[in-house]
């Protein structure tokens, strides 16, 4: 009797077959990811080719700290010097509104490129630490002849302006903080963000993709200003200009993941006791919208400051120099103004705008 053998195929449940289908659809996506950010690599490459230092771009250079540093400066060399200490992906020539006032005012307005970022030779160890960028600022000073200056530090250049500040407040006739960024209850650590940018290729290409990435400009100083309007062609070009530099995006990634994913806790910036026994008179410009730096947060450093003041601009957001720049720039102006009795507390019409 003959045996008839019989194949009994199973069909795949629908389980498996689900399965299949999300496999294949992350897959896709993934691949797609990929090849994304190795195209905004290579089009940082094919952008970032002008030197950086005095060699590339035509600017106004000095020697400090051993690093060819851009600066942009405005108003009669006599003047009362006030040094500007611009924020992330800033660099000096976006202080222009600001510094046109105050120079028309008869101050000296200095703005130098705070390497990674805009112009500036950038230290070949890598170290954008607070503590390394204070002493830059101080260096910057000493090669210009600036004995005292006002200084004013913006957003995360809040950092190393306190630095600064902190290392040789002999040298500091006034302080003004614009929505500054100091991270008081949470200074940074090890993180895998952190990490990440730290991987040297990864690091670079997730850059790329964003901070230094050009579509994304617009849309990072949208996320800044209260009125969009505000936000032109013409602005965001002048904030693209420094993108052209050599390894801008390999520069800003170890910016990133040693500043600010970098434990700070033991700057001077981060010590509260540094702010209470600060005796030189502060000014703190806020925006009441600021979603960046809630007002929260000036509030707290204008409590710890002994001769602070605390002004508040409406329909602002974080970059008030750019939003309001009349309104700041005439109180810069009138703080500075008052410096000269060295035993002002602070400007009287200040502090009635104060609230």
């Amino acid at each position: 009797m003959s045996q008839i053998s019989l194949t009994i195929r199973h069909e795949p449940s629908l389980l498996a077959r689900m399965r299949r289908v999300v496999a294949t659809g992350l897959t896709t996506i993934l691949a797609a990811v990929m090849l994304a950010l190795a195209w905004y690599s290579v089009t940082a490459t094919l952008r970032e080719t002008v030197p950086a230092g005095r060699k590339g771009y035509p600017g106004t250079y000095v020697r400090a700290a051993g690093l060819d540093i851009n600066y942009t400066s405005w108003g009669p060399r006599t003047g009362r010097p006030i040094l500007l200490i611009h924020g992330t992906l800033a660099w000096s020539q976006t202080w222009y509104q600001l510094a046109t006032r105050l120079a028309a005012q008869g101050f000296r307005v200095i703005a130098p490129d705070l390497p990674p970022f805009g112009f500036s030779e950038r230290p070949a160890d890598g170290d954008y630490s607070r503590k390394a960028q204070g002493k830059l600022i101080l260096a910057f000073a000493d090669a210009l002849g600036l004995d005292k200056v006002v200084l004013v530090g913006h957003s995360f250049g809040g950092g190393a302006t306190m630095e600064a500040a902190f290392s040789a407040p002999e040298r500091i006739d006034g302080l003004v903080l614009l929505d500054v960024a100091l991270g008081l209850d949470s200074t940074g650590g090890d993180s895998m963000a952190g990490r990440l940018f730290g991987a040297p290729y990864i690091g670079r290409t997730l850059t790329a993709a964003s901070f230094t990435n050009p579509l994304m400009t617009g849309k990072g100083l949208r996320d800044f200003i209260y009125d969009d309007r505000i936000v032109d062609q013409r602005r965001i070009a002048l904030y693209q200009a420094p993108f052209v530099v050599k390894n801008t995006s390999s520069e800003v990634a170890k910016w990133l993941s040693g500043a600010l994913f970098k434990d700070e806790t033991a700057s001077l910036a981060a010590n509260r006791r540094n702010y209470e026994n600060f005796t030189r008179p502060v000014v703190l410009i806020w925006g009441r919208q600021d979603s960046v730096t809630p007002l929260a947060q000036g509030e707290q450093i204008r409590a710890l400051l002994p001769r602070s003041t605390l002004v508040v601009l409406d329909r602002v957001n974080h970059i008030p120099h750019v939003e309001q720049p009349d309104k700041v720039a005439g109180i810069i102006a009138e703080f500075a103004g008052t410096l000269s009795d060295k035993n002002a507390l602070l400007p009287e019409a200040v502090m009635r705008r104060t609230f």
